[in-house]
């Protein structure tokens, strides 16, 4: 039954026009993957899944038209029934293929907003999928989501207030100010994308036999960078008076520069978009996709792509409450034309390896699932480091180019790291005045 209902908000307004761009393979599923072991009581388990939705409006949410615009339509809290599919430990080793299948079963925003499965493994080993539509989640929702499942699945009763739930968030976005402030970054994103255009990357020409019939994997390479490297990094950071993102993504701007010759680069990057307070256990769709444009001299020294690349970043910051997405700051202009969001880059956060949650051991598991971006570069801090992930889009991305800028990012990480001992305390980049970078603003995975 459906018991209030509410706009979409601008982020859900951009998304769902993405419904249009052949998204028929799950690609705007958002799922959360957890590894359970122990000994797990499904009695405890379905109460704390239906806890949450009863919690949180954005998972009980779901999405019409009235008088031609979109529109939440919340419904009144229900038993969440939780079905254990059983997979057994023989045919363990072919869970993937069961989780590939699950993440690719498109999710119909217009009848729900996320579903379950349970795969039994053994009596001590299960293997849970949250599988929920972009429309109302983003990374920071699903860290929320894994902490309170925690807690329940721990025996506590004892969670913390969600602050707002996700229409507390549109109403204050529509209110005047909001509405001002609108404008104010809708201006902004017209003048600073004036002219704007995605790296010039070769484009990949599939050869016989690509097609789209069904779902595919991401091509993904994948490496490490060690400790000692990762903290010169972060130690360069501090020096610089800026965050390790902006020191990670100077280095991807490099790479890019290298690779196409450009001195003009512009990538997008998904921030968290949660500047207000209340807001930071609200699940819901926040995140937000900001293109961050730098001009850097064809020898431009590491410091000075590091300059640009902070105020890029701090600018992007400040206008993010409207997201860029425009009709008249589009740059696909023609067949096979690159948008600005197909090159991403994006920082994000690592979950702790095991988490205790009174007797099962919770492991969050990063799905195989293809990129929705031609090519997208993520960065993860973890205990071994720093783990760099590119992944070239099926039937877009060039999965040569992608291990190609993987491997020049890697050789420049290593040769940055190693001079970073002379940018110490010589190279402050932090203007004068309130520049911090709110926790709540600070990019992460859309």
């Amino acid at each position: 039954m459906i018991a209030r209902t509410e706009h979409a908000s601008v982020g859900q307004r951009m998304l769902w026009l993405l419904e249009h761009y052949g998204a028929g393979h799950g690609e705007l599923n958002y799922p959360l993957i957890i590894a359970l072991r122990g000994p797990l009581d499904l009695a405890v388990l379905g109460p704390a899944l239906s806890t949450l939705a009863q919690r949180h409006e954005a998972l009980r949410t779901t999405f019409g038209r009235h008088r031609g615009l979109l529109t939440q339509l919340i419904s009144e809290p229900e038993a969440i029934e939780l079905g254990c599919v059983p997979v057994g430990q023989a045919a363990a080793d072919g869970l993937d293929a069961h989780i590939m299948a699950e993440v690719s079963r498109p999710i119909d925003p217009r009848t729900c907003a996320f579903r379950t499965t349970l795969w039994h493994l053994t009596e001590t080993s299960h293997v849970l999928c949250i599988n929920i539509h972009h429309l109302v989640t983003d990374a920071w929702s699903c860290r929320v989501l894994v902490d309170e499942l925690t807690l329940l699945l721990g025996g506590s009763d004892q969670l913390p207030r969600p602050g707002w739930q996700y229409r507390h968030f549109v109403q204050w976005q529509r209110r005047a100010g909001g509405q001002r402030r609108q404008a104010c970054d809708r201006q902004y994103w017209q003048d600073q994308l004036r002219g704007a255009a995605a790296p010039s990357l070769p484009r990949f020409e599939p050869g016989p036999g690509h097609g789209s019939s069904g779902p595919a994997a991401a091509t993904a390479i994948e490496l490490v960078v060690g400790p000692s490297r990762w903290a010169a990094l972060r130690d360069l950071a501090r020096a610089a008076g800026t965050t390790p993102f902006t020191v990670l993504l100077s280095l991807f701007f490099l790479v890019l520069q290298r690779e196409t010759g450009g001195i003009d680069l512009c990538v997008s990057a998904p921030f968290a978009n949660r500047e207000r307070p209340e807001t930071m256990r609200t699940v819901g769709f926040f995140a937000t996709m900001l293109p961050l444009r730098v001009q850097i001299a064809p020898n431009a020294s590491f410091g000075e792509v590091l300059s640009a690349a902070h105020l890029a970043v701090r600018d992007a910051m400040a206008h993010q409450g409207f997201p860029y997405l425009l009709p008249d700051t589009s740059t696909a202009s023609g067949p096979g034309a690159r948008r600005l969001e197909d090159v991403v880059f994006q920082m994000l956060p690592e979950f702790p390896p095991v988490i205790a949650a009174g007797p099962l051991e919770l492991e969050i598991l990063p799905p195989q699932i293809a990129s929705r971006f031609e090519i997208e570069f993520c960065v993860i801090p973890c205990d071994a480091g720093l783990r760099v992930l590119v992944q070239a889009a099926p039937e877009r991305g060039d999965p040569a180019l992608a291990r190609r800028l993987a491997s020049a990012y890697a050789e420049l990480s290593d040769d940055i790291a190693s001079a970073a001992s002379s940018y110490s305390g010589s190279l402050n980049i932090r203007p004068p005045g309130n520049d911090h970078l709110a926790l709540g603003s600070l990019p992460v995975g859309a």
